[in-house]
Formats: C-alpha cells, sequence, structure tokens
C-alpha cells in the first residue's frame, strides 16, 4: 500500500487525538490490521512498534508533552484553538514547527473545526465549565478562552499567568486570584465567574470579555460598557480563590426557571464574535 498525506474520512464523534488513539489499536493489536494510509498515522504505528526515539524524534517530543499534561501543552493547545500558525505557536513555546504541526495531527486535530461548536466544547473545555473550573483546569480555561477566538485575548491570559507565577507559590487558576495579584480586574472576574458552577450569571460575561478587549487594545470603552457589572468583584474573586485552594464549598443559589435562560456556550462565543466584529467595522 502506497503511503499518502492524505487526510482520512474522520469520524465526527471522534476526539482530537483520534490519529494517536488509531496508531495505538493498531500496535497493540495481534491481527493483522488495514495500515492507515496518511504518513502520520503510519508514523505513529511505527513509533509505537518500535519505541524509537531517535528515528521519530519530533513525535516522541509530541508525546511526552501531550502525556505530561503540563504548562507547554496548555499553551500549545489554546494557540491551536485560536487559529495561531505553527511557526507563531513555535516561538511562543519554544518548540519546532515540525512538532507543533505534528502534535496538531496526531492529538489536537482541531483545524478543520472552523467554527465554535459542541464539539469543541466538549473536547477541549469538558465539564468544568458546567461544573465550575478546579484549580488544576488551566489547560481547559485557556481552551475556553481560546474557544473566543481573539489571539489577543488569549496572549494576554496567559501573559498574565507566567507573570503572577513570579509572586506566588500557588498554581493553576489560583495565580490569577492570589491576594495582591496585578491581573487586570475584568479577566479575574470572569475567571472567578468559571470557578463556579455554570448558571446564568448575575452579569452578562461576554460584555465583560469585550470591555477587557477594549482596554488591552487600548481602545475607547464604549458607553454601553463603561459601567462595570453591579456584582461585587472583590467579594467574588475571593470567594472563588478560597475554593480553588481551600476546598472551600459554596451552596449555589437555585435560579428561578421563570427567567429567560441564558445562551449556550457556543451561542455566547458566537454572540462575542458578531460584536468584535461590528466594532472593527464601526472604527474603519
Amino acid at each position: 500500500m502506497s503511503l499518502t498525506n492524505e487526510t482520512p474520512q474522520m469520524n465526527l464523534f471522534a476526539p482530537p487525538c483520534w490519529r494517536w488513539n488509531t496508531a495505538c489499536e493498531i500496535s497493540e493489536s495481534s491481527q493483522a490490521v488495514q495500515i492507515p494510509e496518511d504518513q502520520i498515522t503510519q508514523d505513529a504505528v511505527n513509533y509505537l512498534k518500535s519505541q524509537d526515539e531517535a528515528q521519530y524524534p519530533e513525535i516522541h517530543e509530541a508525546y511526552q508533552n501531550f502525556q505530561e499534561d503540563g504548562l507547554c501543552r496548555a499553551e500549545m493547545e489554546a494557540r491551536i484553538l485560536v487559529g495561531q500558525s505553527d511557526a507563531e505557536i513555535a516561538v511562543h513555546c519554544d518548540l519546532t514547527q515540525e512538532i507543533v504541526d505534528i502534535y496538531e495531527k496526531l492529538f489536537f486535530s482541531v483545524r478543520d473545526r472552523t467554527t465554535p461548536s459542541d464539539w469543541l466544547l466538549k473536547h477541549t473545555v469538558g465539564p468544568p465549565h458546567f461544573t465550575g473550573f478546579k484549580d488544576h483546569h488551566l489547560r481547559q480555561l485557556w481552551a475556553w478562552f481560546a474557544l473566543h477566538g481573539v489571539p489577543q485575548v488569549l496572549d494576554q491570559v496567559i501573559w498574565a499567568y507566567f507573570e503572577e507565577l513570579e509572586h506566588t507559590d500557588d498554581m493553576g487558576l489560583s495565580v490569577y486570584l492570589h491576594p495582591g495579584s496585578h491581573v487586570h480586574p475584568d479577566l479575574q472576574a470572569m475567571i472567578a465567574d468559571c470557578v463556579t458552577p455554570y448558571f446564568p450569571p448575575l452579569y452578562q460575561w461576554d460584555q465583560v470579555f469585550l470591555r477587557y478587549y477594549q482596554s488591552i487594545q487600548e481602545l475607547p470603552i464604549s458607553a454601553e460598557l463603561q459601567t462595570p457589572p453591579s456584582q461585587d468583584y472583590e467579594t467574588n474573586i475571593k470567594v472563588a480563590y478560597g475554593i480553588l485552594t481551600s476546598g472551600l464549598k459554596v451552596i449555589t443559589a437555585v435560579w428561578d426557571c421563570n427567567l429567560p435562560i441564558k445562551e449556550t456556550p457556543t451561542e455566547e462565543i458566537e454572540n462575542i464574535l458578531r460584536m468584535l466584529e461590528l466594532q472593527k467595522t464601526a472604527s474603519t
């Protein structure tokens, strides 16, 4: 069978790491199976069978990042998700373009999904969006911001994390919320809101997102966004920090079922993108 780089037909319900899963199944099978035609999956099969790190160094390093599930994986996946190129991601993550390309193809194949969708939400953020983010859900939080498709915001979210690491012994999401943090109050408020289970919030999350975008882009804050939400920022941030660092549990108020339900996460993202587009059009 000739090997090609042609992309095989993907199962619509397959996870982003479907090529790697396929390679694992083939390498572990004791029966003769059909070898996939795309070169990257074939190389992954050979790597798994031979464990030859020297012959497949890029696959080996990509696999190590996936398995370690650390900051490098979190940043690489978020930047892939937000739409940055392999070259841009390689610079930010101190990797080669080849490693980024292989990682995306084997472990995080999401580039064919060009619009926000429930599939992307499920496989990149998952249950934390509805059950509440825990301290170790940094990768999921960065993915949530990346899903909104605004690289400038994601850059700030990641930059703020590494900046605050120098001022606290905390790790995970609590880095953003520790006492004395220099993180922008709007970003802190959005993260604090993500820590509690997803219910229609007391303020519009998307409006805070837009105000944050305008501030980091040094744009004039539009009149409808100038007034901060009525929610007590400081109290909410302190409570969220306590939940992340000490296991503090809070009882979430029952939402009044007679009130209108907030849009789904996918609709929320699409709404932000529409408003950003209108903002760009108005400024030209």
